[in-house]
C-alpha cells in the first residue's frame, strides 16, 4: 500500500484547482456481488465530470454521479434514469473521490459493478496504472466549507456535520446482537489516508443475513472471497483482518462513496452514528439544501 500510495502522490497535483481525469482508458471486470453474473467496467477520460453509460443499445443515455440521481439506496447505492441502473456504484466512486479524480466516463456491461474483493483497493490499483491529467477547467467547483453545525436522525441513525479545518469523519457503529463488533474510528481524509487506512476495507454481512437476502434475489455473487461475514463464533473467513476495525473502515469507505455524488469537496468534521446508504444519502440532500443550493 506505501508504494502504491507513492506512486500516485507523483502522479497527482493535490495542491492546484485543477480538473483531473485519467490519460487513457482501463477496463475491469469481476462479479456482481447481487447479480452473481460478471460484469465489466471501461474507464474513460471525461471533461465533463463522473457519469456513467451502458455499452449496447441504452449507450445513448447518460447518468450523472449526482444526489438527484440516486434511485436506490438498499445493500448498496443506485444510480439510474429512463430504463437504465447502476448499482453498488459507491467503491468506484469513493476511490475516484478521495484520489481527486473528477472527470470519468463509466461504461458499463451489465447492470452492477463488480464487487473485486469487497474493497476498493483493487480499484486504487487499477488507477494507480495509468497517468493521471490535469488541466483547468470552469467546472471545477470550490470546496463547501461547513460554517455551522447541521444534523440529521433517520431509523436509529444519526448524522452531522459541524465547522472543522479540514475534512474528518468520526464514525461508530453497533450492532444489538454483536456487542463485539462495536467500532469507533475517526480520519482526517487526504488521499494518502484513503489509500492506506480505509481502501482496503472489505464490506461485510453477518451470517443470519445471508439466506433472507438471497431469498430477495441479493448476493448471488456474495462469498468469503469478496466480503467479511461473522457469526456468533467470529469470522468464518480464513484470511485475517487486514484492520482490527476494518468494519467501520469499510463504512466510512460507503460514505466517502455517497459523499462524492454532492459533487464538490466539503471541509467540515462528520460524526456519523450508526449510518448506512439511505442515511447517508438523506443526509447529503438536506446539507445540499442547506450549505450549496442555498448559497
Amino acid at each position: 500500500m506505501k508504494r502504491t500510495w507513492k506512486k500516485l502522490k507523483r502522479k497527482l497535483n493535490l495542491s492546484k484547482k485543477i480538473h483531473r481525469t485519467i490519460q487513457q482508458p482501463i477496463t475491469f471486470e469481476g462479479i456482481g456481488v447481487h447479480s452473481g453474473a460478471m460484469t465489466k467496467v471501461t474507464l474513460h477520460p471525461s471533461s465533463d465530470g463522473i457519469y456513467f453509460r451502458k455499452s449496447g443499445e441504452n449507450a445513448g443515455v447518460c447518468v450523472a454521479a449526482s444526489l438527484d440521481n440516486v434511485t436506490d439506496t438498499v445493500h448498496g447505492t443506485t444510480l439510474g434514469s429512463s430504463n437504465v441502473s447502476f448499482a453498488v456504484v459507491e467503491h468506484l466512486l469513493a476511490a475516484l473521490y478521495s484520489l481527486e479524480i473528477d472527470g470519468v466516463e463509466v461504461i458499463l456491461e451489465g447492470d452492477e459493478l463488480p464487487i473485486m474483493d469487497g474493497s476498493a483497493l483493487p480499484l486504487v490499483k487499477i488507477l494507480d496504472g495509468t497517468r493521471i491529467v490535469e488541466k483547468q477547467s470552469e467546472q471545477v467547483h470550490d470546496d463547501i466549507v461547513i460554517k455551522y453545525p447541521l444534523n440529521y436522525e433517520h431509523k436509529g441513525s444519526f448524522l452531522a456535520v459541524f465547522p472543522s479545518p479540514e475534512f474528518t469523519i468520526s464514525y461508530f457503529i453497533s450492532y444489538k446482537d454483536y456487542p463485539k463488533l462495536t467500532q469507533m474510528k475517526t480520519m482526517v481524509m487526504s488521499p494518502e489516508c484513503f489509500v492506506r487506512e480505509i481502501a482496503p476495507a472489505r464490506t461485510f454481512a453477518f451470517l443470519e443475513w445471508v439466506e433472507p437476502l438471497q431469498k430477495q434475489g441479493l448476493i448471488k455473487g456474495g462469498s468469503l472471497e469478496n466480503s467479511l461475514v461473522y457469526s456468533k463464533n467470529g469470522f468464518l473467513n480464513s484470511s485475517p483482518l487486514r484492520f482490527a476495525d476494518e468494519l467501520v473502515r469499510h463504512k466510512i469507505l460507503d460514505f466517502l462513496g455517497d459523499i462524492s455524488l454532492l459533487g464538490r469537496k466539503i471541509i467540515g468534521h462528520f460524526v456519523i452514528l450508526c449510518g448506512g446508504h439511505t442515511a447517508h444519502i438523506e443526509f447529503f440532500k438536506k446539507l445540499k439544501k442547506e450549505f450549496i443550493d442555498g448559497d
